[in-house]
């Protein structure tokens, strides 16, 4: 009897403890080599269980179902419905590529379903990166396939309307034979930023291109059904010059003490404390300085334009200061030797009645004192 048991419990939950060892050890080298900026990237994180299908828009957390026709579908190991579990299901059987989830799109006739997530930080523009989304064809008999993939990479949270037709082609597709039904297929490019990236919408578009019509179905049943897990982002590291023990690079900038420096690649969208990631280079040349000196501290001031009330201006130019401070804390500055301060809209640097004046106005300044 103590051998059955032991039998049962090793068969109900290798799989589950292998998916996690694996789902550790890429969080854990995520980590440690680069940063995914795609939250919640293999599904784990829900609201709720799927009780059947058509339920992901309900379930899942962080990402959202952005087309008006469809809610896509949420598949987890621990669903007590034969309809959406992990790895049977209603369309099919899969394992999850990673953990204990995955996601599924609808691509029919009537019906096109498409997935959306909120990037933890813009794209730096001129950088690059390489993206990575794993898809898996459902394999149900009468199920089709499609042969084309993409990214619409955007600004602003984007809505599809029915199953109306891009106007223009997508950022990034992927083509190819998908219709394999029994493995993982990884989608990955590498992309460079144009700096306006903040929203990752997926899925299968359709629109005209060279007379071309793109994102066809394949199959009798003009309908296809295809699992998305594991969804990556990362930016691509340069390559660091090695210098030789205790040699710093040489720094451009010669600070003075107590001298205010105000970075003006440094600056804010209106109503935001979120950098505006194009220039760095006199961050890290400060960073640079900051690493020669024995003894130092930082006062960092934010500041805004004049639009909204003061009160809630002097809680942004705090938060930029903020902004700015855990910048420099994740490069290695010391936290204790940085201090922080909002001024709101009243030091102006220029008049706030043109777009120009309240740009150079949403700024951080740094302050050094030995």
């Amino acid at each position: 009897m103590v051998q059955s048991v032991i039998e049962h419990f090793t068969k109900h939950y290798t799989r589950r403890i292998k998916n996690l060892l694996i789902l550790l050890f890429t969080l854990l080298t995520s980590n440690l080599f680069s940063q995914n900026l795609v939250p919640n990237p293999s599904f784990e994180g829900y609201t709720q269980l799927p009780t059947s299908y058509s339920q992901g828009a309900s379930c899942i957390s962080t990402w959202r179902v952005p087309n008006t026709e469809g809610r896509a579908e949420y598949y987890h190991a621990s669903s007590s419905s034969k309809k959406a579990g992990v790895p049977k299901n209603h369309f099919g059987s899969q394992e999850a590529h990673i953990g204990d989830a995955y996601m599924g799109l609808c691509i029919a006739k009537n019906i096109r379903e498409f997935l959306q997530v909120g990037l933890t930080q813009p794209l730096v523009k001129g950088k690059e990166y390489q993206l990575s989304i794993h898809i898996s064809c459902a394999d149900k008999f009468w199920l089709g396939s499609v042969d084309e993939f993409a990214i619409l990479f955007t600004k602003a949270p984007f809505v599809f309307p029915g199953i109306e037709k891009l106007l223009t082609p997508p950022s990034i597709i992927f083509t190819g034979d998908f219709s394999n039904k029994k493995e993982w297929i990884e989608l990955t490019t590498t992309y460079v930023a144009e700096g306006t990236e903040r929203y990752l919408p997926f899925g299968c578009f359709t629109y005209v291109e060279g007379g071309a019509e793109h994102g066809k179905i394949k199959g009798i049943a003009n309908y296809a059904h295809f699992y998305v897990d594991d969804v990556s982002v990362e930016l691509i590291e340069e390559e660091e010059t090695i210098l030789e023990e205790g040699a710093l690079p040489e720094v451009k900038l010669d600070y003075v003490t107590e001298e205010k420096y105000i970075y003006e690649n440094l600056l804010f969208e209106s109503g935001s404390a979120t950098l505006i990631p194009n220039e760095y280079s006199e961050l890290e040349e400060l960073i640079l300085y900051l690493a020669a000196q024995k003894e130092y501290r930082l006062v960092i001031t934010g500041h805004t334009d004049n639009q909204g009330s003061s009160e809630l201006n002097h809680k942004l130019s705090l938060e930029r200061a903020n902004a700015l401070k855990q910048f420099l804390v994740i490069k290695g500055i010391q936290e204790e030797v940085i201090t922080v301060e909002g001024k709101g809209d009243k030091v102006p640097l220029a008049s706030n009645d043109t777009e120009e004046g309240r740009k150079k106005n949403r700024r951080v300044q740094v302050t050094i004192l030995h």
